[in-house]
């Protein structure tokens, strides 16, 4: 049954169909809210992330984010050569409180670590906490919510930084509200500090990411190989509108203040060239994955065969244009791509194959950038590469 729901970020973007991650129970939920303001005395619970329920994918444990497609493995978590921080997007689908307790189990964190998470599974450990997220309707109605979703998040980065990574490069990837939240993390946890010269790069997917990065720090990525920068992507059918809500006019986190008028362009990196300006064809793409029905797969560890060639992709007016035919296997389509041209829910899975292996070639440029052992530049700060 479709329903009305919040896309990621909130705003004016209330619409018909799937977003966060999934439907929401009912119209009344999403268009509600809590019975009683924002209160900080009466919160759920902080995580403590010392504690294994306060991650949703952690090393050791063989989770669903370990999970592959046909013709490919999961690197050897022991011998890993990075890390990856992945951010999950909105899970929770009511509108009955601000935040969501950390341990609620929802029916869609399967789907979120088939989907998106074991993408990253070819170069990196994963690492996914749970946080307090914000509801729906806190994403549009309530920016201390919000700001106590990201505290969550802030913290358990901290904790795999201090207890977890050990100095190896990392990945940052995100989705959704999840991608707002890595917007304020890279400004205020590692730009400028020497995380930076670990960070092999940034997958900020499905959100606002403002394209001036590049004032600050952060290079907008353009090309396959490039390190050390960010790169972000909304998806859309050609020729539709809806998906403008996702970028345009959207409050965001910029140099220790929310920022809410003058934005630039949302940055858009085409995952097929891995270039902003370059379009690719169909045959460019070299496998789709239809996004995993929530609850179906909570005991299977199998994903299915990729589908080749689904759809080209060029970034156009801050989107990431595609044109899906009707005619696509099951799974492709959802209500809100076929009312309002956003495939948001694919961000991920329509360019599966190409993240996966754009992420492991990422790494293999960081590590061949380090300076050999013993040299006398061994611990000089590295720069962000080029292409």
């Amino acid at each position: 049954m479709a329903a009305l729901l919040a896309l990621a970020g909130g705003g004016a973007a209330i619409l018909l169909g799937m977003a966060g991650i999934g439907p929401v129970a009912t119209v009344v939920a999403t268009f509600g809210s809590p019975s009683l303001p924002f209160d900080a005395a009466h919160v759920p619970p902080e995580p403590d992330y010392a504690r294994a329920d306060a991650w949703l994918a952690y090393p050791g444990r063989g989770g669903l984010e370990r999970s592959i497609t046909p013709g490919v493995t999961a690197v050897d978590e022991a011998t890993a050569p990075a890390d990856v921080f992945f951010i999950h997007p909105t899970t929770y689908q009511q509108s009955d409180v601000w935040n969501v307790a950390y341990d609620n189990v929802s029916e869609f964190d399967p789907a979120v670590l088939l989907g998106q998470a074991s993408a990253f599974n070819g170069c990196c450990r994963i690492f996914a906490p749970h946080y307090r997220q914000a509801s729906l309707r806190a994403l549009d109605k309530s920016r201390p919510a919000v700001a106590l979703a990201y505290a969550d998040v802030a913290r358990a980065f901290r904790y795999f930084i201090a207890h977890e990574n050990k100095g190896r490069p990392f990945l940052i990837a995100a989705h959704s509200q999840g991608s707002m939240h890595a917007v304020k993390l890279l400004q205020a946890e590692i730009l400028g500090t020497p995380l930076q010269a670990r960070m092999v790069a940034a997958y900020v997917i499905g959100a606002y990411a403002p394209s001036d990065f590049g004032t600050i720090g952060l290079p907008v990525c353009d090309g396959p190989r490039q390190t050390g920068c960010i790169l972000s992507w909304n998806t859309s059918q050609t020729g539709r509108t809806g998906a403008f809500q996702l970028v345009r006019d959207k409050t965001y986190w910029w140099r220790g203040s929310e920022k809410s008028s003058g934005q630039p362009p949302a940055i858009c990196v085409n995952p097929l060239t891995w270039r902003r300006e370059d379009a690719a064809p169909a045959n460019a793409n070299p496998g789709s994955l239809p996004f995993p029905k929530p609850g179906a797969d909570k005991a299977s560890r199998a994903l299915p065969a990729l589908t080749p060639h689904l759809t080209g992709a060029v970034c156009d007016e801050s989107l990431l244009k595609v044109d899906i035919p009707w005619s696509a296997p099951s799974g492709f389509h959802d209500a809100l791509s076929a009312l309002y041209g956003s495939y948001h829910l694919g961000d991920y899975g329509i360019f599966y194959a190409a993240i996966r292996g754009n992420a492991m070639e990422r790494v293999d440029a960081w590590k061949a950038q380090q300076p050999a052992a013993g040299s006398p530049h061994a611990t000089a700060a590295r720069k962000p590469s080029p292409q």
